[in-house]
Protein backbone atom coordinates (compact mmCIF):
# COMPACT_ATOMS: atom_id res chain seq x y z
CA UNK A 1 0.00 0.00 0.00
CA UNK A 2 1.38 3.28 -1.16
CA UNK A 3 1.37 6.19 1.15
CA UNK A 4 -0.72 9.46 -0.08
CA UNK A 5 1.40 12.75 0.62
CA UNK A 6 0.26 15.80 1.52
CA UNK A 7 0.32 18.12 -1.73
CA UNK A 8 0.33 17.61 -5.34
CA UNK A 9 0.43 14.04 -5.62
CA UNK A 10 -2.28 11.03 -6.47
CA UNK A 11 -2.23 7.47 -5.97
CA UNK A 12 -1.59 6.03 -8.19
CA UNK A 13 0.97 7.82 -9.94
CA UNK A 14 5.10 9.09 -10.07
CA UNK A 15 5.30 8.23 -6.10
CA UNK A 16 3.32 5.01 -6.48
CA UNK A 17 5.69 4.14 -9.87
CA UNK A 18 8.91 5.41 -7.50
CA UNK A 19 8.14 3.33 -4.60
CA UNK A 20 7.73 0.32 -6.64
CA UNK A 21 11.24 1.05 -8.60
CA UNK A 22 12.49 2.03 -5.19
CA UNK A 23 11.67 -1.34 -3.64
CA UNK A 24 13.03 -3.24 -5.53
CA UNK A 25 16.47 -1.54 -5.54
CA UNK A 26 16.18 -1.70 -1.96
CA UNK A 27 16.68 -5.38 -2.02
CA UNK A 28 19.48 -5.10 -5.16
CA UNK A 29 21.57 -3.16 -2.61
CA UNK A 30 20.36 -4.75 0.44
CA UNK A 31 20.08 -2.00 2.43
CA UNK A 32 17.67 -2.75 6.13
CA UNK A 33 14.33 -4.00 6.04
CA UNK A 34 11.56 -1.23 6.81
CA UNK A 35 9.15 -2.80 8.49
CA UNK A 36 5.60 -2.06 8.99
CA UNK A 37 5.76 -1.58 13.22
CA UNK A 38 2.21 -1.53 15.04
CA UNK A 39 1.56 -1.06 18.78
CA UNK A 40 0.83 -4.89 19.38
CA UNK A 41 2.74 -7.49 20.36
CA UNK A 42 5.38 -6.55 23.41
CA UNK A 43 9.35 -7.83 22.62
CA UNK A 44 10.66 -10.46 24.15
CA UNK A 45 11.32 -10.09 27.98
CA UNK A 46 15.05 -9.86 27.46
CA UNK A 47 14.75 -7.00 25.50
CA UNK A 48 11.75 -5.44 27.62
CA UNK A 49 14.30 -5.92 30.60
CA UNK A 50 16.61 -3.29 29.70
CA UNK A 51 15.37 0.57 28.88
CA UNK A 52 15.38 1.13 24.93
CA UNK A 53 17.65 4.19 25.42
CA UNK A 54 20.48 1.79 26.19
CA UNK A 55 19.69 -0.46 23.41
CA UNK A 56 20.02 2.19 20.58
CA UNK A 57 23.49 0.77 19.46
CA UNK A 58 21.67 -2.81 18.83
CA UNK A 59 17.53 -1.71 18.54
CA UNK A 60 15.95 1.09 18.00
CA UNK A 61 11.87 1.50 17.81
CA UNK A 62 12.10 1.47 13.78
CA UNK A 63 13.40 -2.32 14.13
CA UNK A 64 11.54 -5.30 13.58
CA UNK A 65 10.39 -5.27 17.83
CA UNK A 66 8.09 -2.59 18.50
CA UNK A 67 8.94 -0.49 22.02
CA UNK A 68 7.47 -1.19 25.32
CA UNK A 69 7.94 0.24 28.88
CA UNK A 70 7.67 -1.05 32.08
CA UNK A 71 7.15 2.52 33.36
CA UNK A 72 6.96 6.25 32.75
CA UNK A 73 10.67 6.88 33.54
CA UNK A 74 11.86 4.56 30.93
CA UNK A 75 9.50 5.89 28.46
CA UNK A 76 10.64 9.60 29.48
CA UNK A 77 14.60 8.52 29.58
CA UNK A 78 14.18 7.36 25.77
CA UNK A 79 12.52 10.78 24.73
CA UNK A 80 15.52 12.06 26.39
CA UNK A 81 18.08 10.63 23.93
CA UNK A 82 19.46 12.80 21.03
CA UNK A 83 20.12 9.75 19.30
CA UNK A 84 16.41 8.48 19.29
CA UNK A 85 15.97 9.46 15.65
CA UNK A 86 19.09 9.53 13.94
CA UNK A 87 18.10 5.81 12.42
CA UNK A 88 14.74 7.10 11.95
CA UNK A 89 16.35 9.97 9.95
CA UNK A 90 18.76 7.49 8.09
CA UNK A 91 16.28 5.12 6.91
CA UNK A 92 13.82 7.70 5.55
CA UNK A 93 17.11 9.13 3.77
CA UNK A 94 17.42 6.07 2.13
CA UNK A 95 14.02 5.67 1.15
CA UNK A 96 14.41 9.11 -0.25
CA UNK A 97 17.36 8.70 -2.22
CA UNK A 98 16.14 5.45 -4.12
CA UNK A 99 12.63 7.91 -4.99
CA UNK A 100 15.67 10.63 -5.92
CA UNK A 101 17.40 8.60 -8.27
CA UNK A 102 14.77 6.58 -9.84
CA UNK A 103 12.12 9.56 -10.36
CA UNK A 104 14.68 12.90 -10.59
CA UNK A 105 13.46 15.71 -11.19
CA UNK A 106 9.77 14.64 -11.41
CA UNK A 107 9.21 15.74 -7.97
CA UNK A 108 10.53 17.87 -4.91
CA UNK A 109 11.88 16.03 -1.77
CA UNK A 110 13.52 19.06 -0.29
CA UNK A 111 11.09 18.96 2.52
CA UNK A 112 11.15 15.70 3.08
CA UNK A 113 15.34 15.70 3.21
CA UNK A 114 15.79 18.16 5.48
CA UNK A 115 12.70 16.33 8.04
CA UNK A 116 14.96 13.29 7.39
CA UNK A 117 18.39 14.80 7.99
CA UNK A 118 17.28 16.40 11.34
CA UNK A 119 16.38 20.33 10.39
CA UNK A 120 12.90 20.16 10.80
CA UNK A 121 11.81 18.55 14.12
CA UNK A 122 8.67 16.18 14.27
CA UNK A 123 5.30 17.98 15.77
CA UNK A 124 3.34 16.04 17.59
CA UNK A 125 -0.33 18.52 18.17
CA UNK A 126 -2.69 17.93 20.94
CA UNK A 127 -5.90 19.39 20.12
CA UNK A 128 -9.18 19.00 22.14
CA UNK A 129 -12.10 20.76 24.11
CA UNK A 130 -10.68 23.53 26.68
CA UNK A 131 -10.47 21.57 30.23
CA UNK A 132 -10.00 18.37 28.59
CA UNK A 133 -6.13 17.79 29.75
CA UNK A 134 -4.10 18.66 26.95
CA UNK A 135 -2.15 20.61 29.15
CA UNK A 136 -1.74 18.38 31.60
CA UNK A 137 -0.60 15.66 29.49
CA UNK A 138 2.19 17.90 27.92
CA UNK A 139 3.27 18.94 31.49
CA UNK A 140 2.89 15.10 32.16
CA UNK A 141 5.44 14.01 29.24
CA UNK A 142 7.77 16.83 29.05
CA UNK A 143 8.68 17.43 32.87
CA UNK A 144 11.93 16.72 33.32
CA UNK A 145 12.68 15.65 29.78
CA UNK A 146 12.16 18.87 27.45
CA UNK A 147 14.87 21.11 26.58
CA UNK A 148 13.85 24.41 28.51
CA UNK A 149 11.31 24.76 31.08
CA UNK A 150 7.72 24.33 30.58
CA UNK A 151 5.35 26.80 30.35
CA UNK A 152 2.08 25.52 29.59
CA UNK A 153 -0.98 26.44 31.50
CA UNK A 154 -3.30 24.33 33.16
CA UNK A 155 -6.35 25.88 30.61
CA UNK A 156 -5.66 26.85 27.40
CA UNK A 157 -8.68 29.14 27.80
CA UNK A 158 -7.18 31.76 29.71
CA UNK A 159 -6.20 34.82 28.62
CA UNK A 160 -2.63 34.80 27.57
CA UNK A 161 -2.55 31.23 26.83
CA UNK A 162 -4.51 31.34 23.18
CA UNK A 163 -1.81 30.69 20.96
CA UNK A 164 0.22 27.19 20.09
CA UNK A 165 3.07 26.23 23.34
CA UNK A 166 5.42 24.26 21.42
CA UNK A 167 7.69 22.33 24.05
CA UNK A 168 11.15 20.47 22.39
CA UNK A 169 11.92 17.60 23.88
CA UNK A 170 15.81 16.22 23.12
CA UNK A 171 14.94 13.41 20.69
CA UNK A 172 13.55 15.47 18.17
CA UNK A 173 9.76 15.89 19.11
CA UNK A 174 8.10 18.88 19.52
CA UNK A 175 4.94 18.51 21.77
CA UNK A 176 2.26 21.79 20.56
CA UNK A 177 -0.36 22.87 22.95
CA UNK A 178 -2.82 24.39 21.61
CA UNK A 179 -5.91 26.58 22.28
CA UNK A 180 -8.95 24.24 23.65
CA UNK A 181 -12.65 24.98 21.65
CA UNK A 182 -16.11 24.25 22.51
CA UNK A 183 -18.06 21.74 20.80
CA UNK A 184 -20.90 23.29 18.84
CA UNK A 185 -23.83 21.52 19.97
CA UNK A 186 -27.21 22.52 18.10
CA UNK A 187 -30.70 23.49 20.42
CA UNK A 188 -32.58 20.38 21.92
CA UNK A 189 -36.14 20.19 22.01
CA UNK A 190 -35.95 21.62 25.67
CA UNK A 191 -34.02 24.69 24.17
CA UNK A 192 -37.23 25.30 21.95
CA UNK A 193 -39.54 25.54 24.67
CA UNK A 194 -37.36 28.62 26.29
CA UNK A 195 -38.86 32.06 25.58
CA UNK A 196 -38.19 33.90 22.46
CA UNK A 197 -35.35 36.04 23.68
CA UNK A 198 -33.35 32.87 25.18
CA UNK A 199 -34.10 31.16 22.29
CA UNK A 200 -32.17 33.78 19.36
CA UNK A 201 -29.49 34.33 22.26
CA UNK A 202 -28.40 30.28 22.21
CA UNK A 203 -29.10 30.23 18.31
CA UNK A 204 -26.75 32.96 18.33
CA UNK A 205 -24.36 31.26 20.58
CA UNK A 206 -24.17 28.15 18.24
CA UNK A 207 -23.81 30.17 15.06
CA UNK A 208 -20.57 31.36 17.19
CA UNK A 209 -19.44 28.06 18.53
CA UNK A 210 -19.86 26.72 14.84
CA UNK A 211 -18.28 29.20 13.17
CA UNK A 212 -15.19 28.90 15.48
CA UNK A 213 -15.20 24.91 15.11
CA UNK A 214 -14.82 25.29 11.05
CA UNK A 215 -12.38 27.52 11.80
CA UNK A 216 -10.27 24.56 13.92
CA UNK A 217 -10.98 22.23 11.65
CA UNK A 218 -9.56 24.01 8.41
CA UNK A 219 -6.41 25.07 10.67
CA UNK A 220 -5.95 21.09 11.75
CA UNK A 221 -6.33 20.13 7.79
CA UNK A 222 -3.67 22.97 6.88
CA UNK A 223 -1.25 21.71 9.57
CA UNK A 224 -2.00 17.74 8.49
CA UNK A 225 -1.62 18.82 4.37
CA UNK A 226 1.80 21.05 5.16
CA UNK A 227 5.25 19.55 3.68
CA UNK A 228 6.93 23.02 4.55
CA UNK A 229 9.10 22.24 8.30
CA UNK A 230 9.12 26.21 8.95
CA UNK A 231 5.58 25.78 8.65
CA UNK A 232 5.66 23.13 11.29
CA UNK A 233 3.78 20.67 9.71
CA UNK A 234 1.68 17.98 11.70
CA UNK A 235 3.67 14.66 12.07
CA UNK A 236 0.81 13.16 14.67
CA UNK A 237 -2.05 14.33 16.17
CA UNK A 238 -3.10 13.66 19.43
CA UNK A 239 -7.18 14.18 20.49
CA UNK A 240 -7.24 14.71 24.14
CA UNK A 241 -10.62 13.74 25.24
CA UNK A 242 -12.13 14.21 28.83
CA UNK A 243 -13.60 10.55 30.27
CA UNK A 244 -17.09 11.49 31.48
CA UNK A 245 -17.79 14.78 29.62
CA UNK A 246 -20.40 14.17 26.99
CA UNK A 247 -19.21 12.76 23.57
CA UNK A 248 -20.80 14.34 20.33
CA UNK A 249 -20.04 11.90 18.13
CA UNK A 250 -20.56 13.47 14.51
CA UNK A 251 -18.22 16.24 15.92
CA UNK A 252 -15.52 14.04 16.92
CA UNK A 253 -15.56 11.84 13.81
CA UNK A 254 -15.29 14.67 11.68
CA UNK A 255 -12.33 15.96 13.66
CA UNK A 256 -9.91 12.56 13.99
CA UNK A 257 -11.21 12.03 10.21
CA UNK A 258 -8.99 15.15 8.90
CA UNK A 259 -5.35 13.89 10.19
CA UNK A 260 -6.47 9.96 8.93
CA UNK A 261 -7.50 11.19 5.72
CA UNK A 262 -3.86 12.74 5.37
CA UNK A 263 -2.15 9.69 6.37
CA UNK A 264 -1.16 11.45 9.24
CA UNK A 265 -0.77 9.09 12.31
CA UNK A 266 -3.85 9.78 15.25
CA UNK A 267 -4.32 9.37 18.49
CA UNK A 268 -7.89 10.02 20.51
CA UNK A 269 -6.92 10.33 24.41
CA UNK A 270 -9.47 9.43 27.18
CA UNK A 271 -8.28 11.31 30.19
CA UNK A 272 -9.18 11.43 33.41
CA UNK A 273 -10.26 8.17 33.01
CA UNK A 274 -10.27 7.43 36.84
CA UNK A 275 -13.10 9.92 36.84
CA UNK A 276 -15.79 7.27 35.75
CA UNK A 277 -17.31 4.09 36.78
CA UNK A 278 -17.01 0.74 35.22
CA UNK A 279 -20.31 1.08 33.85
CA UNK A 280 -19.65 4.63 32.39
CA UNK A 281 -16.01 3.82 30.52
CA UNK A 282 -17.52 0.86 29.23
CA UNK A 283 -20.01 3.21 27.35
CA UNK A 284 -18.01 5.66 26.05
CA UNK A 285 -15.51 2.86 24.90
CA UNK A 286 -18.83 1.36 22.80
CA UNK A 287 -19.36 4.75 21.56
CA UNK A 288 -15.42 5.72 21.03
CA UNK A 289 -15.06 2.23 18.88
CA UNK A 290 -18.02 3.14 16.64
CA UNK A 291 -16.41 6.47 15.84
CA UNK A 292 -13.27 5.13 15.11
CA UNK A 293 -14.50 2.18 12.88
CA UNK A 294 -16.50 5.20 10.73
CA UNK A 295 -13.48 6.90 10.83
CA UNK A 296 -11.61 4.45 8.77
CA UNK A 297 -7.75 3.60 7.74
CA UNK A 298 -6.18 5.66 6.03
CA UNK A 299 -3.90 5.11 3.04
CA UNK A 300 -1.10 4.53 4.78
CA UNK A 301 -2.69 1.87 6.88
CA UNK A 302 -2.80 4.18 10.05
CA UNK A 303 -6.25 3.86 12.01
CA UNK A 304 -7.29 6.19 15.36
CA UNK A 305 -5.40 4.31 17.92
CA UNK A 306 -7.68 4.53 21.58
CA UNK A 307 -5.98 4.93 24.74
CA UNK A 308 -6.73 5.47 27.97
CA UNK A 309 -4.83 8.01 30.65
CA UNK A 310 -4.61 9.63 33.70
CA UNK A 311 -2.16 12.45 33.22
CA UNK A 312 -1.28 12.77 37.24
CA UNK A 313 -2.27 11.56 40.49
CA UNK A 314 -5.07 12.18 42.05
CA UNK A 315 -7.52 11.48 44.64
CA UNK A 316 -11.09 11.09 43.88
CA UNK A 317 -13.45 10.56 47.08
CA UNK A 318 -10.53 9.24 49.24
CA UNK A 319 -9.09 7.05 46.66
CA UNK A 320 -5.96 7.28 45.45
CA UNK A 321 -5.29 7.20 41.50
CA UNK A 322 -1.76 7.24 39.73
CA UNK A 323 -0.84 8.28 37.06
CA UNK A 324 -1.22 6.14 34.26
CA UNK A 325 -1.32 5.21 30.42
CA UNK A 326 1.80 7.44 29.87
CA UNK A 327 4.56 5.26 29.10
CA UNK A 328 1.63 3.59 27.09
CA UNK A 329 1.38 6.72 25.12
CA UNK A 330 4.73 7.33 24.10
CA UNK A 331 5.13 3.96 23.22
CA UNK A 332 2.20 3.46 20.44
CA UNK A 333 3.54 7.50 19.28
CA UNK A 334 7.11 5.71 18.68
CA UNK A 335 6.11 2.38 16.89
CA UNK A 336 3.85 4.30 14.92
CA UNK A 337 6.03 6.80 13.92
CA UNK A 338 7.11 5.34 10.77
CA UNK A 339 10.20 6.25 8.14
CA UNK A 340 8.56 5.20 4.81
CA UNK A 341 6.07 8.28 6.58
CA UNK A 342 8.08 10.76 5.42
CA UNK A 343 6.98 10.33 2.11
CA UNK A 344 4.03 12.84 2.87
CA UNK A 345 6.46 15.22 2.88
CA UNK A 346 6.94 14.86 -0.96
CA UNK A 347 5.81 16.81 -3.38
CA UNK A 348 5.04 17.04 -7.14
CA UNK A 349 8.36 19.65 -8.65
CA UNK A 350 6.90 23.00 -8.89
CA UNK A 351 3.48 22.85 -6.80
CA UNK A 352 2.98 25.71 -4.50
Amino acid sequence: MVCGTRHGIRKPGLLSIALVVASALHSLVSLPRLPSLVFCEKPSWPLRRRSPARLLGVKSPWDEVPLSFHNLAEAKETLSHPELFAKWGMRAKELLDLVDVTVGTSLDISSASQIASGLGPLHVYLVGESGAGKSTLVLALADEVAKEPVDVHISASKAGTMNNTYVSLPCGLVLVDTPGYRIPMALTDEDEKKPALERVLLRFMYSRQLQRWQQNLKQLRRLVHQTKPSKRPASAVIYVHKAGTRVVPDRLEEILAVPIRASVPTFLVLSDIHAVDDEDIGEIREVVSEIVAKVGISSCGHEVQVLEVNSAAKTVQEVNFRASGLAELVAALLNTLRPRDIFQFVRRAGWR
